[in-house]
């Protein structure tokens, strides 16, 4: 059965018409629902999402207009929506690696808590090795042997300057790195190198 067209849609909506708002559902949650998937592979989450969608157009049909597609309206509030679930998830995994790593720091190492520190450790070692030779020497006299500026210039025979270059790029060549090699690994580098 083909949908009323856009503007008796929105009439139905703003009475309060049910069998119009189920037959809307029915028409466009399949799609909705791959939209949302597409962005969002978890099943329950995705099923979560869509119906919040529906909810929320039911609960705003009354500030729908006549300029306003249906269609668009779900797609586009599915979309922010499910972009903001993303973004809730992703702090909360942030948090709580956060939390994992002061819980590490805080505590008594386990010795599963040491095989993940030495794994980390290991890809941060890995890290370093792929940086340019005189970056490296820098990043390692001032970061890993608590040199200054000025001892590790004299080391290298170049100026303060220099060495602080060299470390600042090494630090953005690893960020880079572990961004993309292991989130985990980019906090221990922060808390390493703070």
């Amino acid at each position: 059965m083909a949908l009323p067209n856009n503007n008796e849609i929105i009439f139905a909506l703003n009475a309060g018409n049910a069998p119009v708002f189920q037959e809307i559902y029915d028409h466009y949650s399949p799609a909705i629902f791959r939209n949302i998937f597409r962005l969002l592979p978890h099943q329950q989450e995705a099923e979560d999402l869509l119906q919040t969608v529906f909810v929320q157009l039911w609960e705003n049909r009354s500030r729908l207009t006549g300029n306003q597609s249906v269609a668009g309206w779900l797609f586009t509030t599915s979309f922010y929506m499910t972009m903001g679930r993303i973004r809730k998830m992703a702090r909360l995994q942030l948090r709580q690696l956060e939390e994992n790593m002061l819980d590490m720091a805080e505590t008594d190492e386990t010795e599963h808590n040491t095989e993940i520190y030495l794994h980390k450790v290991r890809l941060l070692d890995k890290a370093i090795n792929l940086l340019p030779a005189r970056k490296k020497q820098a990043f390692e006299l001032c970061k890993m042997e608590g040199k200054s500026y000025k001892e590790a210039a004299a080391v290298l025979n170049v100026s303060e300057d220099t060495v602080r270059e060299y470390v600042k790029s090494a630090m953005s060549i690893l960020r880079r790195y572990a961004l993309q090699a292991d989130i985990s690994m980019y906090m221990l580098l922060a808390w390493i190198m703070c």
